[in-house]
């Protein structure tokens, strides 16, 4: 790698005769990939003389140079990018984001030359000479690259990766973690005479890494030797890595593990270094350690439900192994069985690594299964309390089985059964799914009274709350009402009852019926109060004239009305007069009890609202005589 480096640098300070040219055709043929990996973005300035703009990969590019003067340029020249006496800073710029959402690093580099004498950092200001890379990532604050150097003086203050004379260099970043998905990069530089150039050439970003490869685990006996860890990592780990954990490991990157010496535990390989290193590690375990149970054989129906063999295997088994056998299980070490597509037969439950492992057995057999029970009778009463038919069945049932019937049960297998609000009837309990299934039932009788009644009305007014009740309930011998208003309970038959007559409401009102036996049954309905419609006459002319006839303005005939709000205005907008009266009375003075009024129209609201709730606003004008 030193001798290409050091032939790239040979062949650059050629690139402007036709040999050299074509060598460095050859060489960016054959380095193509840089130490980090692919190159997604590269700029040669191949373009014509005077170029300031353009698009490479794909992504367009853009100069500015605000300090140049005539016969001063920023601009492609002879196949660089050239800076000629810029009197302070230019730039070149990404418009477009570069992208990086597949890198986990990057890498920018570009090659630097000046022509003609420069003057470094710490020169006066007109005089120092500088190039400057920023890069941003998605959008963020612009930044300087790590190993770029602090610049300072008057016209600097600034991190630079070039200042003063600058033979051929080839810069690059160094590794730079890319963490996300855009990169923009811009390449600034100054100088101040007219025989002082700069030379930019050759940009590129390049993505890659090396890989650690992925985790990975290996086990050891106590007969074991030696194995190499590198050979359990997963992916496809580079060989330049180095190891670290609880022993030092031989064999460099191969990580020789030597049972008889070292420990157990978690080893880390790492490639690359901070701030790009990447790791992966090896977790080596001690097989005497874990237990992969004992054998055990299942009966299973064939429509059963998906079942974890792990919970099968006898003894403690470590959740650490995976399982084989005629068909792959799925959910990693519980080893889930769906009879309804997997082959029965023997599964192996295996943990460690070869040629160091430990197993166990499952043997899963297709069987039916499940004892439901034998079947009976109960009766009940309607108001018993909840029960659980399971205990009803007869023999030894399972508590495997599903229930079925006229309401659907509570309690699952034990099959809750409330009799207040379930129906009587046959109740199956299943055991097993599918072909494989055994049933066996509880005939369920409920007996009690049934409650009923009539309401008349059950619509009516507050001016006639009397609603009669009439009882039609069976089999009951003792009746209680509660009508809703939180007055005693009732136990006429059929009971007369005055609701109350202040406002509407609307009122539940329930019958219990109750038999000799205790059983109990409930029967509703609900009672509308309302209130009747309101109703009143707006007059449109007064005459405030003291004479007893038409003297004040004010409803004609209200009825049902509970609340008002009542505003006058003059024909200028200004309040004469205000109430909140359903018996309001405006004499025809300016709030019943300043100046009088003149002759003329005034505008009236009014806000009402009756007493079945009922709400309308009303606008007009009345006429005012004296």
């Amino acid at each position: 790698m030193i001798i290409a480096k050091n032939l790239y640098n040979v062949i650059l300070s050629l690139k402007n005769t036709n040999l050299g040219r074509c060598f460095v055709g050859l060489l960016f043929f054959l380095f193509s990939f840089d130490s980090l990996g692919q190159i997604i973005f590269e700029e040669n300035f191949n373009q014509p003389d005077g170029t300031t703009s353009g698009v490479a990969n794909g992504v367009n590019w853009s100069s500015t140079c605000p300090t140049c003067l005539s016969g001063d340029h920023w601009e492609v020249k002879s196949g660089v990018f050239e800076g000629k006496d810029t009197n302070g800073e230019a730039i070149w710029i990404t418009d477009d984001e570069i992208d990086i959402s597949t890198c986990s690093n990057i890498e920018i580099s570009f090659d630097i030359e000046s022509v003609g004498p420069m003057e470094g950092c710490g020169d006066g200001c007109n005089a120092v000479d500088w190039v400057s890379l920023h890069y941003s990532i998605d959008g963020a604050s612009w930044l300087a690259p790590n190993n770029a150097n602090y610049c300072a003086g008057p016209c600097a203050e600034i991190d630079v990766v070039a200042s003063g004379d600058s033979p051929l260099t080839n810069y690059s970043t160094g590794c730079i973690p890319a963490g996300g998905n855009g990169l923009k990069i811009k390449i600034m530089a100054q100088c101040w005479a007219g025989n002082e150039h700069w030379q930019i050439d050759n940009i590129k970003v390049s993505c890659g890494g090396e890989s650690a490869g992925l985790d990975g685990e290996a086990y050891f006996c106590p007969s074991s030797t030696t194995m190499n860890l590198f050979d359990y990592l997963g992916g496809s780990p580079v060989s330049t890595g180095s190891w670290t954990g609880p022993s030092a490991l031989l064999g460099g990157s191969l990580g020789t593990f030597d049972s008889s010496s070292m420990l157990p535990g978690v080893y880390t390989y790492t490639v690359g270094s901070a701030p790009c290193e990447e790791t992966a590690t090896v977790t080596v375990n001690d097989i005497s350690f874990f237990d992969a149970g004992t054998d055990e054989t299942m009966e299973i129906c064939a429509d059963q439900s998906p079942i974890d063999l792990f919970n099968v295997l006898g003894e403690n088994p470590s959740p650490v192994g995976v399982w084989s056998g005629p068909s792959n299980l799925t959910n990693g070490h519980l080893g889930t069985f769906d009879p309804q597509f997997m082959v029965s037969g023997i599964y192996e439950y295996t943990i460690g690594t070869p040629p160091c492992t430990i197993s166990s057995f499952v043997e899963v057999v297709n069987t039916q299964t499940g004892n439901p029970g034998a079947s009976s009778s109960i009766e009940l009463c309607k108001s018993d309390a909840y029960l659980y038919l399971f205990e009803s069945l007869n023999g030894a049932p399972d508590s495997s089985g599903v229930w079925t019937g006229p309401s659907s049960l509570g309690s699952g297998f034990q099959g809750g059964f409330n009799p207040q609000n379930m129906e009587g009837g046959i109740y199956t309990y299943t055991v097993g799914n599918g072909f494989c299934v055994d049933s066996a039932q509880v005939s369920v009788t409920v007996n009690g009274p049934i409650a009923d009644f009539t309401a008349t009305p059950t619509n009516t007014t507050i001016e006639n709350t009397t609603v009669i009740f009439t009882n039609e309930s069976q089999n009951a011998s003792n009746y209680e009402w509660d009508f809703g208003t939180n007055s005693s309970v009732y136990t006429h038959i059929h009971p007369h009852y005055n609701f109350p007559d202040q406002e509407p409401g609307t009122y539940t009102v329930v019958l219990t019926a109750t038999d000799e036996n205790g059983c109990s049954d409930n029967s509703t309905q609900v009672i509308v109060i309302t209130a009747p419609e309101m109703d009143y006459t707006v007059p449109n002319v007064f005459t405030p004239n003291t004479d007893s006839d038409n003297d004040v303005f004010q409803l004609i005939d209200p009825v049902n009305i509970k609340e008002i709000e009542v505003i006058i205005l003059n024909r200028w907008g200004s309040t004469v007069f205000k109430s909140d009266s359903v018996d309001f009375k405006w004499n025809g003075s300016i709030n019943n009890s300043g100046l009088d009024c003149t002759t003329g129209v005034y505008f009236y609201t009014l806000k009402i609202k009756g007493k079945s709730g009922e709400k309308e606003v009303k606008h007009g004008y009345v006429h005012l005589h004296r």
